[in-house]
C-alpha cells in the first residue's frame, strides 16, 4: 500500500473529525459508508461508456461462465449481476460469439421454444433472476455473462487494504455519510453539505440528472475513442420543411 492512499479507516477517521462524532460505532459508520457506496455505484453504472465501472477491491473480474445443455438451458444470475453487458457463447470449435437479446413478450401468443426450437443458441432471454438461451441447446455449450457491479462495501476497521475506487473521489463518501449524519443530529450544516454534494451528484433537471464530477468522469474515460457527429433529427426536418416551404412559394 502506498504512503498515499486511503483505506477505509481514513475515511471514518475524517468523518469523526469533520462532524465531532468521536463515538460514533464501528457498525453505524459501515452502514453510513453503504448508502454513500450504493448512490456512487447508480451514478457510476449509470453513466460509464466502454471502458465499464468497477471497484478494483473486489477480488475477482465481473465475468461469469456457465454450461448449459440439453437439459438445463437456464442459468441462475448471481444478484451481484446489477447490470449485464454482453452475453456470449462459446461453439464446439473454440469460437466465443455474442448471443442477442430476447423478449419473451415479443412472443405472446406462442412460447420462444416453439419460435426459436433447439440446436445451436443464438439469443438469450431473462426472466427475473435467470437466463435462458434459445434454441435450446442439443449439446453443452459455455456461456459467459459480462456484467457490471456495484462498489464493494467497506469496512472502517480496515487500515490496511486501498479502497478500490478513484482516490480522488473518496471524499464524497464522507461528504455523504455526513449528509446522513446531519440528518441524525439534526445538524443546521446539513444544507451546505448537501449543496456541496450537487457538485459530486449533479443536478436534477425536470427528472434528469446531470453533471457532477462521479457523472464527469466515468462518461469521459473514453475520451481516445473516436467521436461521431450525430445529426439531430429534429433540426434537420425543420430545415427540409423550411426549404421546401421556401421553394414552394418561389
Amino acid at each position: 500500500m502506498s504512503a498515499t492512499s486511503n483505506t477505509a479507516k481514513d475515511l471514518n477517521d475524517h468523518l469523526k473529525f469533520l462532524t465531532g462524532q468521536e463515538n460514533l460505532s464501528d457498525a453505524n459508520a459501515n452502514r453510513l459508508f453503504k448508502y454513500a457506496a450504493d448512490d456512487y455505484s447508480s451514478i457510476a453504472m449509470g453513466t460509464d461508456g466502454v471502458q465499464k465501472f468497477d471497484d478494483r477491491s473486489h477480488d475477482t473480474y465481473p465475468i461469469s461462465t456457465s454450461t448449459v445443455s440439453a437439459t438445463n438451458p437456464k442459468i441462475e444470475l448471481d444478484k451481484s449481476f446489477l447490470q449485464m453487458d454482453r452475453v456470449t457463447i462459446t461453439l464446439l470449435d473454440g469460437t466465443e460469439r455474442p448471443l442477442k437479446a430476447i423478449d419473451r413478450r415479443d412472443h405472446k401468443d406462442t412460447t420462444l421454444l416453439e419460435v426459436y426450437g433447439t440446436g445451436t443458441p443464438t439469443a438469450y432471454d431473462v426472466d427475473g433472476n435467470g437466463l435462458e438461451v434459445f434454441p435450446h441447446p442439443d449439446q453443452d455449450f459455455t456461456v459467459t455473462v459480462y456484467f457490471t457491479r456495484a462498489a464493494k462495501y467497506i469496512d472502517v476497521t480496515d487500515d490496511t487494504n486501498e479502497i478500490g475506487l478513484p482516490r480522488t473521489h473518496h471524499y464524497y463518501f464522507i461528504l455523504h455519510a455526513c449528509r446522513q449524519l446531519g440528518f441524525r443530529t439534526l445538524d443546521s450544516n446539513r444544507v451546505d453539505i448537501s449543496q456541496e454534494l450537487i457538485k459530486w451528484e449533479g443536478n436534477d433537471s425536470s427528472g434528469r440528472m446531470s453533471g457532477g464530477r462521479i457523472r464527469d468522469y466515468y462518461s469521459n474515460r473514453d475520451e481516445d475513442r473516436p467521436r461521431r457527429i450525430r445529426v439531430k433529427h429534429k433540426s434537420y426536418q425543420n430545415f427540409g420543411r423550411t426549404a421546401i416551404s421556401t421553394y414552394n412559394n418561389r
